[in-house]
């Protein structure tokens, strides 16, 4: 045992935890009646006490009946998913399960005085399966993060008992946002640990005397608890899935799995609850503290598979100590929901996080913002587009992966482009890199306020001529033509990338009259959907017949960003070239250690000077160092940023290089030069 461990096991006796628990027991309620006797005594004056005790206790039994539990179903995959909830106080602990196949029911009570929710699994307890959907360990993760999503629950810890502690640390692994802490008891990560165990007990018995259900859910030592995990009350099919029909060794789905290689990835507080009499022992535990400071372990000397019931003092106090520590630590670390306000030092960055989605945020026209969501690449999970509106939202470069080295994990980042009016959504997925299902969905969604702009209006006398336009700003093309003639105008080039088409060209006739001869009014309508330029080429002629054009109609559209006072500049902009009026100032943020000893500098310019000292903004619990540039002089500049850490920062580590083009007229962002 370890000296953290005995630490922890051995001080029971001294220690003297204070729980914030709701009524329970019937002493409870009398506890709460007696409190209040007197004051009623008066108002029911010469009638008995034991019918104000009976008044009492059947009102505070109703109350605490529909107000310290509940129970729900959720929708997932067509299937209902059943849960219960203990109320209390505090963050809520999410109770896993063990199985696959038992129901939740025995969990029930485990934790008393925390909020806890409890769920059954598919094909386990109260939970229906109405679909043929393939069950496999992704649809159980998938399952657990369906029901965090559909009941908003923003905050937890994880609890997970045997195989739902495999669930448990498969969901932690995708870095969920709320994620406070992981708790275990005798969790069944390393199976083929277990595997080899299950054939060492083996050796030498026959199939038909050995029984690998015993050794993985041991009954414990007392008579009462044989029925809690007992072959009788699981679904067997369920478990033969997982776990295989052969007794003595894993021959299911679960075959050739080890959960625990990933713990290391996981960046929350972690506690080992093991059974001394547990299978397959604590020794196979004791490999999972190995290069983890954030992983405690505790054995309970009298417990087998089962410590929550046999040692169930003991276990509460401990756990419960964990809860708090857990809590307590999170917010010393200060890893609060993203505040746009905390980067108020570097104005005109719009940045959204996961708190901002399945909400409808009021944007611009030219409005362009990121989408950070938190992954674990390493762990295989990822965020992804599944569809957005190109008429209204346009992404402006290829999503990348932000990993926060300080505070581990990282950010899968999305780039867009408000290039449309009216509301509008971005569909995101998040799942496997090597699987198409995904573990959950969810959307970002806009409303841009279309602004009340008069076209600009293109006829015949502008031909050859170069038109500006803004994003989004309508434009009509009228030209027209005799009604006798024939001949009819058609669009023969265009540039679709950069100008739509918004609706259909529209004619109109004007009959000859006395004073005027008739025509043919043809109106195109674009608008500008992208920034760039556009080349319009309209043929006049025969619409029916293959021949070369009487006349051409030709005119240049520049779709023109408007002008911004700041160009922001960040990690990711490494070796581009952006281009910049000479009035703009440049904002270039880094990302820097949280050790003392290091910081960028600007180690070479030209054509722009350093305005005001370097500042230091911290963001997500990851620091950063901001430069303040203003060009002196248009023409090509060249930017590198180095950096320093070691003793008195003499180690160069890193550099950063861009290319800056500084012109007098509205400058164009250019296409990335990668390293």
């Amino acid at each position: 045992m370890s000296t953290r461990e005995s630490s922890i096991y051995y001080s029971l006796g001294t220690q003297c935890c204070e729980f914030k628990q709701p009524i329970r027991s019937i002493d409870g309620l009398f506890e709460i009646a007696s409190s209040l006797k007197g004051a009623f005594l008066h108002l029911f004056c010469g009638r008995r006490v034991s019918y104000l005790r009976t008044f009492f206790v059947i009102i505070i039994l109703a109350f605490s009946a529909s107000c310290l539990a509940y129970e729900g179903q959720i929708l997932f995959s067509g299937n209902e998913i059943h849960y219960e909830v203990e109320e209390a106080d505090g963050e809520v602990v999410i109770l896993i399960g063990d199985g696959p196949g038992f129901s939740s029911s025995y969990m029930k009570g485990i934790l008393s005085g925390r909020k806890t929710l409890r769920y059954d699994q598919l094909e386990s307890g109260s939970s229906k399966n109405h679909s043929d959907v393939a069950i496999d360990f992704q649809y159980f993760v998938a399952e657990l993060a369906s029901l965090i999503f559909s009941l908003e629950i923003d905050s937890f810890h994880l609890l997970g008992h045997g195989f739902g502690s495999a669930i448990a640390v498969g969901f932690a692994l995708t870095n969920p946002e709320g994620l406070l802490s992981l708790v275990m008891i005798n969790p069944r990560l390393n199976l083929p640990a277990i595997d080899s165990a299950l054939s060492d007990l083996a050796d030498g018995e026959s199939s038909q005397s050995f029984d690998k259900f015993h050794y993985l859910f041991g009954d414990g030592p007392t008579s009462e608890l044989k029925p809690v995990l007992s072959r009788d009350i699981i679904n067997e099919e369920i478990y033969n899935l997982f776990w295989g029909e052969t007794p003595t060794f894993i021959s299911g789905i679960l075959r050739g799995h080890d959960f625990s290689s990933g713990l290391l990835d996981i960046n929350v507080p972690i506690l080992i609850c093991s059974g001394l009499n547990s299978f397959p022992g604590a020794k196979n535990l004791l490999t999972f503290q190995e290069g983890s400071p954030n992983i405690e372990f505790v054995t309970f000397m009298n417990s087998g598979h089962l410590p929550m019931f046999e040692e169930k003092k003991a276990f509460k106090t401990i756990v419960e100590d964990f809860l708090q520590r857990a809590e307590e630590n999170f917010g010393h670390q200060g890893q609060q929901e993203m505040n746009l306000d905390d980067m108020s030092e570097v104005p005109g960055d719009m940045v959204f996080g996961w708190e901002d989605l399945e909400k409808v945020h009021e944007l611009h026209v030219g409005d362009d913002f990121s989408v950070k969501l938190p992954s674990n690449r390493g762990a295989g999970y990822f965020w992804k587009v599944k569809s957005l509106d190109e008429n209204s939202i346009r992404l402006i470069s290829d999503p990348y992966y932000e990993e926060l080295k300080e505070s581990g994990g990282g950010r899968d980042v999305f780039d867009f482009r408000v290039v449309g009016s009216g509301k509008s959504s971005i569909e995101f997925s998040f799942g496997s890199l090597w699987e198409e299902t995904s573990i959950r969905t969810s959307s970002f969604s806009i409303n841009v306020e279309k602004p009340n702009i008069d076209p600009i209006i293109i006829d015949s006398s502008d031909v050859g001529k170069t038109i500006v336009v803004g994003l989004n700003e309508p434009i009509e093309v009228i030209l027209d033509s005799p009604i006798d003639s024939g001949l009819r105008w058609r669009i023969s080039a265009t540039t679709p990338e950069v100008l739509r088409q918004p609706r259909e060209n529209e004619v109109k006739i004007t009959e000859p009259s006395l004073y005027s001869a008739g025509k043919v009014e043809q109106t195109y309508y674009f608008e500008g959907m992208n920034y760039g330029q556009a080349r319009l080429r309209f043929d006049y002629g025969s619409l029916w017949e293959d021949v070369a054009p009487e006349r051409t109609f030709e005119a240049t559209i520049v779709v023109a960003e408007p002008v911004r006072e700041y160009v922001f500049i960040q990690d990711s902009d490494y070796g581009r070239t952006i281009s910049i009026r000479i009035d703009q100032t440049v904002l270039v943020r880094l990302k820097k250690g949280n050790e003392e000893d290091c910081e960028w500098q600007l180690s070479s310019y030209s054509a722009v000077e350093p305005v005001g000292d370097i500042t230091e903004v911290e963001y997500m619990g990851v620091r950063y160092s901001v430069f303040r540039l203003k060009p002196t002089d248009s023409g090509d500049s060249m930017l590198e940023f180095l950096y320093f850490e070691g003793e008195k920062r003499r180690e160069q580590v890193d550099a950063f290089k861009i290319g800056l083009v500084i012109t007098e007229e509205s400058g164009q962002e250019m296409s990335p030069d990668q390293k």
